[in-house]
């Protein structure tokens, strides 16, 4: 590891070398017909540091330094500091469990960083219960979602299904969630209600923020007829803890009120039909202010390449429509999403005193010191238009693991989407973890407009050889931190692939936000960053070509991470034009 500055006044000296090891031990019990699971056991070695460039498991085990006070001179002299180095942080944990237990009227399952999946096909249309497969994702700061127990009933308790945990989904509050669906007046019926039953007290990851303690309540109903139409209703009431909050408003004149939440604000509908023609489907959604929901389910699942500012948050009157026009092998898919505020964000104003009159100046919402706030839900007009090409419907191309399944010999999409923010928002949150409490950036986002085009190329020239490009250019504004311009970047990934053995990945980005979620969080963009990944499968597991097979084969490889800075990074002064990180691992599975 090193970086330029450190190479032109010590050379080859000024390079860090580290190095790591880690041992997974899986285990697998069956006590009885009845009872059956699984555990695996994370056991750390040395770590390597490979930070900042790249964050992984295991940094948990990396040397950890507090300074704390050890005594204070009553007299009037400084406070006495101790340096505190923890060096032998968690060098063992469960990494995994679940339990299962298949009983006559339900089955019971305790389950701990292990996947599992929304609810979107079973009524909740809400988004009540997200999805917890990012496993990687989550590993990559220890986070140990999902976390928790399930009991679905059998038999005569075949209806119910009930979810409680300390972190049901990734970022949950302690919360239980209860499912009940029944069949009524030809429509499948599901009621939902989600109780948090405490706050978090410690953020996701490097910067994402603890939600409020809150609830939930849903009824949908969904109907397929005769000539191929689909409808689904449904209704929400959410966070009725916040009825009679008080909150600040503007009208066009910048008179600013004061006003309170009302029963009405916690309450929301959704209709969304479906025609039998070209797939096409509209669908319309209103939101009190305070009647926040969960995660949106996306079409595509994973590889769904839309960038529609979907957000499950109140305050909103939202339309969508959209349909799939199918020629052969080609799908045509285009979608348009519009939406209002009901009440928009505070602009972000100083006192004035004239003629003797005091105006109190006004600060942006936030989510912890508002009953609402105007974030991802801001006033949008957006419309999107994807091509693709699939010649072999048996691997759809946006199924979770076509990079591996995949057999047509070309195979791609291309399309964009752009949006107008007429509007600006209020203020996000971050996590600040030295204090353990979210933080507000204090000023919201301006309004802008953006815009996003990308391509997936999968191409298998011969039996032996697979290649997958993926091409992104983009103009997006942050996530959160409204200082500096949206940026203007440019994307490009790759994977190659070589008899099933021999793999090649990596990416070239110009202008673009970091790799981690919070670089875009705090409008970090670097010049240029490279990644470049060689890694060759010594041993299979399982089918040829499968997920599993190249997750549990033992492997060799050597990777290389490259990143450019400029005088708008923090670390310029420290590192110069660039720094870098050459990584050489192997992986032996038994």
């Amino acid at each position: 590891r090193g970086n330029e500055i450190g190479i032109d006044v010590d050379g080859r000296d000024s390079l860090e070398f580290s190095d790591g090891q880690m041992v997974f031990l899986d285990f697998a019990f069956q006590p009885s017909e009845k009872v059956s699971g699984q555990m695996s056991l994370n056991i750390l070695g040395n770590v390597a540091q490979k930070q900042p460039l790249e964050f992984t498991y295991g940094d948990r085990g990396l040397p950890t330094t507090i300074f704390a006070p050890a005594a204070v001179d009553v007299g009037g002299g400084d406070a006495v500091v101790t340096q505190i180095d923890f060096t032998d942080n968690e060098r063992v944990e469960i990494y995994d469990f679940n339990a299962v237990y298949e009983g006559d009227n339900a089955d019971v399952e305790v389950f701990y960083h292990t996947p599992r999946f929304h609810w979107g096909y079973e009524g909740d249309h809400f988004g009540l219960m997200r999805e917890a497969t990012d496993v990687f994702g989550m590993d990559i700061w220890n986070a140990k979602a999902p976390e928790g127990i399930e009991v679905r009933g059998k038999g005569k308790w075949k209806n119910f299904t009930v979810v409680a945990g300390p972190e049901v989904y990734w970022g949950a509050n302690p919360k239980a969630i209860l499912k009940f669906d029944f069949e009524r007046y030809g429509f499948d019926w599901t009621f939902i209600h989600s109780q948090d039953v405490a706050r978090r007290n410690d953020g996701t990851d490097l910067s994402n923020v603890v939600e409020r303690q809150s609830q939930q309540t849903t009824l949908t109903a969904e109907r397929e007829f005769s000539n191929g139409m689909k409808l689904e209703l449904g209704g929400i009431i959410s966070a009725p803890e916040r009825i009679d909050d008080v909150y600040q408003r503007t009208d066009r004149s910048g008179n600013v009120y004061l006003d309170k939440i009302e029963d009405e604000d916690a309450l929301g509908f959704r209709a969304k039909l479906t025609l039998p023609w070209y797939e096409s489907y509209v669908k319309t959604e209103y939101a009190g202010l305070v009647a926040d929901a969960g995660f949106v389910h996306r079409t595509f699942g994973m590889f769904d390449p839309s960038r529609l500012p979907y957000s499950g948050m109140g305050n909103k009157q939202e339309f969508e429509a959209g349909m799939i026009l199918r020629f052969g092998n080609l799908m045509l898919y285009p979608r348009v999403l519009y939406r209002d505020n009901l009440v928009h964000a505070l602009p972000n104003r100083s006192h004035t005193i004239s003629g003797g009159v005091l105006t109190p100046g006004l600060s942006p919402r936030n989510t912890d010191d508002d009953p609402f706030a105007v974030l991802g839900n801001r006033e949008a007009r957006s419309a999107e238009l994807y091509l693709t090409y699939d010649p072999t419907g048996a691997t759809q191309f946006y199924d979770w693991d076509n990079d591996w399944r995949e057999d047509a010999k070309f195979a791609f999409n291309i399309g964009g989407t752009y949006t107008e923010y007429p509007t600006p928002t209020d203020s996000y949150l971050f996590f600040f973890e030295p204090a353990g409490r979210n933080l507000p950036f204090g000023v919201g986002l301006p309004p802008t407009d953006v815009w996003g085009v990308s391509s997936r190329i999968v191409m298998n020239p011969t039996r032996n050889a697979k290649y997958i490009f993926r091409f992104i250019r983009g103009f997006e504004q942050s996530s959160g931190s409204p200082v500096g311009d949206n940026a203007d970047y440019f994307q490009f990934h790759w994977r190659a692939e070589w008899k099933r053995k021999h793999y090649f990945e990596g990416y070239f980005m110009k202008d673009a936000w970091g790799p981690y979620d919070f670089f875009r969080q705090f409008n970090v963009t670097f010049p240029e960053q490279i990644k470049l990944d060689y890694s060759v499968l010594l041993g299979t597991s399982g089918w040829l070509g499968s997920v599993e097979d190249e997750r549990r084969a033992t492997r060799v490889g050597i990777r290389t991470i490259y990143r450019g800075y400029d005088e708008e990074n923090e670390t310029f002064d420290l590192t110069g034009d660039y720094e870098f990180l050459t990584v050489l691992y192997f992986t032996y599975q038994f």
